[in-house]
Protein backbone atom coordinates (compact mmCIF):
# COMPACT_ATOMS: atom_id res chain seq x y z
CA UNK A 1 0.00 0.00 0.00
CA UNK A 2 1.22 3.47 -0.90
CA UNK A 3 1.30 6.15 1.55
CA UNK A 4 2.94 9.59 1.75
CA UNK A 5 5.94 8.57 3.01
CA UNK A 6 6.93 5.92 0.10
CA UNK A 7 5.67 8.49 -2.61
CA UNK A 8 8.36 10.91 -0.56
CA UNK A 9 11.07 8.11 -0.65
CA UNK A 10 10.35 7.30 -4.24
CA UNK A 11 10.84 11.16 -5.08
CA UNK A 12 13.81 11.41 -2.73
CA UNK A 13 16.02 8.26 -4.67
CA UNK A 14 14.15 10.18 -8.47
CA UNK A 15 15.97 13.66 -6.99
CA UNK A 16 19.12 12.25 -5.57
CA UNK A 17 19.43 10.38 -9.26
CA UNK A 18 18.53 13.16 -11.34
CA UNK A 19 20.38 15.95 -9.42
CA UNK A 20 23.52 13.22 -9.73
CA UNK A 21 23.62 12.61 -13.55
CA UNK A 22 23.07 16.75 -14.03
CA UNK A 23 25.70 17.20 -11.62
CA UNK A 24 28.34 15.49 -13.49
CA UNK A 25 27.24 16.67 -16.55
CA UNK A 26 27.44 19.97 -15.57
CA UNK A 27 30.93 18.93 -14.28
CA UNK A 28 32.06 17.39 -17.62
CA UNK A 29 31.38 20.94 -19.39
CA UNK A 30 33.90 22.44 -17.20
CA UNK A 31 36.23 19.67 -16.71
CA UNK A 32 39.77 20.38 -19.67
CA UNK A 33 37.55 23.90 -20.36
CA UNK A 34 34.31 24.92 -21.37
CA UNK A 35 35.46 25.93 -24.45
CA UNK A 36 34.86 22.32 -26.83
CA UNK A 37 31.56 22.80 -25.20
CA UNK A 38 31.14 26.53 -26.76
CA UNK A 39 32.77 25.46 -29.47
CA UNK A 40 30.19 22.48 -30.23
CA UNK A 41 27.09 24.48 -28.88
CA UNK A 42 28.52 27.27 -31.86
CA UNK A 43 28.81 24.86 -33.94
CA UNK A 44 25.09 23.54 -34.00
CA UNK A 45 23.61 27.44 -34.19
CA UNK A 46 23.90 28.11 -30.09
CA UNK A 47 25.62 31.30 -29.16
CA UNK A 48 28.38 30.24 -27.33
CA UNK A 49 27.99 31.70 -24.25
CA UNK A 50 24.58 29.30 -23.46
CA UNK A 51 27.48 26.75 -23.25
CA UNK A 52 28.01 28.70 -19.32
CA UNK A 53 24.63 29.20 -18.93
CA UNK A 54 23.51 25.66 -19.33
CA UNK A 55 26.66 23.90 -17.45
CA UNK A 56 25.92 26.47 -14.11
CA UNK A 57 22.72 25.20 -14.31
CA UNK A 58 23.74 21.31 -14.84
CA UNK A 59 26.17 21.79 -12.34
CA UNK A 60 24.88 24.41 -9.41
CA UNK A 61 21.31 22.78 -10.20
CA UNK A 62 22.09 19.06 -9.51
CA UNK A 63 24.07 20.04 -6.00
CA UNK A 64 21.24 21.81 -5.38
CA UNK A 65 18.58 19.17 -6.00
CA UNK A 66 20.78 16.58 -3.95
CA UNK A 67 20.35 18.67 -1.29
CA UNK A 68 16.72 19.53 -2.00
CA UNK A 69 17.07 22.90 -2.55
CA UNK A 70 14.98 25.09 -4.95
CA UNK A 71 13.89 21.80 -6.30
CA UNK A 72 10.80 22.64 -8.59
CA UNK A 73 13.22 25.73 -9.41
CA UNK A 74 15.88 23.69 -10.55
CA UNK A 75 13.54 20.75 -12.05
CA UNK A 76 11.78 23.83 -13.99
CA UNK A 77 15.19 24.51 -15.34
CA UNK A 78 16.61 21.35 -16.04
CA UNK A 79 13.08 21.08 -18.71
CA UNK A 80 13.83 24.08 -20.11
CA UNK A 81 17.97 22.52 -20.82
CA UNK A 82 16.47 18.84 -21.78
CA UNK A 83 13.60 20.73 -24.10
CA UNK A 84 16.45 22.64 -25.90
CA UNK A 85 19.00 19.87 -25.91
CA UNK A 86 16.39 17.22 -27.66
CA UNK A 87 15.30 20.17 -30.68
CA UNK A 88 19.16 21.44 -30.86
CA UNK A 89 21.81 18.68 -30.27
CA UNK A 90 19.63 15.64 -30.18
CA UNK A 91 17.37 16.75 -33.36
CA UNK A 92 16.73 13.90 -35.44
CA UNK A 93 18.61 11.32 -33.48
CA UNK A 94 16.97 8.26 -32.66
CA UNK A 95 14.78 7.39 -29.48
CA UNK A 96 17.06 4.07 -28.57
CA UNK A 97 20.23 4.67 -28.34
CA UNK A 98 19.99 8.49 -28.84
CA UNK A 99 17.63 10.61 -26.49
CA UNK A 100 15.93 7.99 -23.85
CA UNK A 101 17.93 9.21 -21.29
CA UNK A 102 17.28 13.01 -22.33
CA UNK A 103 13.37 11.83 -22.43
CA UNK A 104 13.68 10.86 -18.72
CA UNK A 105 15.53 13.41 -17.13
CA UNK A 106 13.03 15.88 -18.95
CA UNK A 107 10.21 13.48 -17.62
CA UNK A 108 11.40 12.97 -14.09
CA UNK A 109 12.19 16.75 -13.90
CA UNK A 110 8.76 17.72 -14.95
CA UNK A 111 7.55 15.20 -12.09
CA UNK A 112 9.48 17.36 -9.50
CA UNK A 113 8.56 19.85 -11.08
CA UNK A 114 5.02 19.25 -10.42
CA UNK A 115 5.58 17.49 -6.83
CA UNK A 116 8.15 18.56 -5.22
CA UNK A 117 10.51 16.42 -3.07
CA UNK A 118 9.95 16.63 0.92
CA UNK A 119 12.52 13.70 2.33
CA UNK A 120 15.91 14.81 3.46
CA UNK A 121 14.84 18.29 1.61
CA UNK A 122 16.98 21.25 2.91
CA UNK A 123 14.03 23.27 1.51
CA UNK A 124 11.70 21.25 3.53
CA UNK A 125 13.48 21.47 6.57
CA UNK A 126 13.92 25.20 6.60
CA UNK A 127 10.19 25.88 5.40
CA UNK A 128 9.22 23.24 8.51
CA UNK A 129 11.34 25.82 11.11
CA UNK A 130 10.23 28.89 9.46
CA UNK A 131 6.86 27.75 10.45
CA UNK A 132 7.16 26.47 13.36
CA UNK A 133 9.08 29.69 14.59
CA UNK A 134 5.79 31.38 13.01
CA UNK A 135 3.58 29.65 14.96
CA UNK A 136 5.47 30.16 18.32
CA UNK A 137 5.19 34.36 17.36
CA UNK A 138 1.78 33.89 16.43
CA UNK A 139 1.02 31.87 20.16
CA UNK A 140 3.45 34.57 22.08
CA UNK A 141 1.49 37.36 20.54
Amino acid sequence: MMNNKTIEIGLFFSRIMIGLIFLLHGWSKFEGGISGTVGFFESIGIPGFMASVVAVIELAGGAAMILGLGTRVFALLFVAVMVGALFTAKSGQPFLSGTELDYMLMAGSLTLLLTGSRFLALDYLFNRQGSTRQNRQNVSA
